[in-house]
């Protein structure tokens, strides 16, 4: 397939690993965009022709990466100083979903102020994403439409400050790994208290799910309250959860996870 600028292509997406490749879904499900409005592009050429096939879209080459008008960068950010001078150029939009790399970074590398900046976490993969969301002053209202859109077609979209996105990397985007050893404990507990570990698991699974739904209902003090009865066993688990700092422990897990973000967006500068 020749590689080459196709007219109507609405969004060039540089790289389509996972989180990409769930993004680019999520628009051809919800109808945002059609697939012939879409473009892929790779620096490597069979990597491209891959990429296309499996999404059923348009390769395109250096020269068509450059005609786009707005750009999904959807690389690791080790591979950003590589990529950067090949799909820069100053009349373009940029959406990023690079981890630790600031939209003030990404303007800089790729010359254009027209930025914004995306982080979305493993729901994605659900269409059950929490994405925050920022964008430098210089980016238009449709820049901001678009990209709102995409991640809303994945999940729920937040728009915050920038400078909050590495605490809404160690809650949302760290969170399911501590939500998974949660859910982890939970079925150890089962198989102590004599269930196999198949039906412990399918239990701790099920209470994490239908917890999940009801608090979208109340919040989580409620809803422990509800549950945890006068002179009850739940209550009796809840002191042992506090007597083993378990509440203290989570909140540790998200100032560390926190805390090393910072440290990574440093190195990225």
């Amino acid at each position: 397939m020749t590689t080459k600028k196709k007219q109507g292509i609405k969004l060039a997406i540089v790289g389509a690993g996972k989180m990409g490749g769930a993004v680019l879904t999520g628009a051809l499900k919800a109808g945002i965009l059609s697939a012939s409005e879409i473009g892929i592009y790779h620096p490597n050429s069979k990597r491209r022709e891959e990429l296309s096939k499996t999404f059923n879209v348009t390769p395109l080459d250096d020269d068509g990466i450059h005609q786009a008008e707005r750009i999904l960068i959807s690389v690791k950010p080790q591979f950003f100083d590589e990529v950067a001078p090949l799909i820069a150029h100053r009349s373009a939009s940029f959406i990023s979903l690079m981890a630790g790399v600031s939209a003030t970074t990404i303007a800089k590398r790729v010359g254009s102020l027209r930025v914004v900046r995306a982080m979305p976490n493993l729901g994605a993969r659900l269409g059950l994403s929490a994405t925050a969301l920022a964008a430098l002053p210089q980016a238009s209202l449709d820049d901001i439409e678009l990209a709102t859109k995409l991640f809303e077609a994945i999940g729920t979209v937040y728009q915050i400050p920038e400078h909050l996105f590495d605490a809404f990397t160690g809650l949302a985007a760290s969170g399911p790994a501590f939500a998974a050893i949660v859910a982890e404990a939970f079925a150890d507990g089962g198989v102590r208290v004599g269930f196999n570990r198949s039906v412990a698991q399918d239990l701790a699974r099920q209470v994490l799910l239908a917890t999940a739904k009801l608090l979208e209902h109340q919040g989580p003090a409620e809803l422990k309250d509800e549950v945890s009865s006068a002179g009850g066993t739940s209550i009796a688990g809840v002191k042992a959860l506090e007597k083993h700092g378990v509440r203290y422990g989570l909140m540790e897990a998200i100032e560390a996870a926190t805390i090393r973000a910072k440290e990574l967006s440093q190195d990225n500068h």
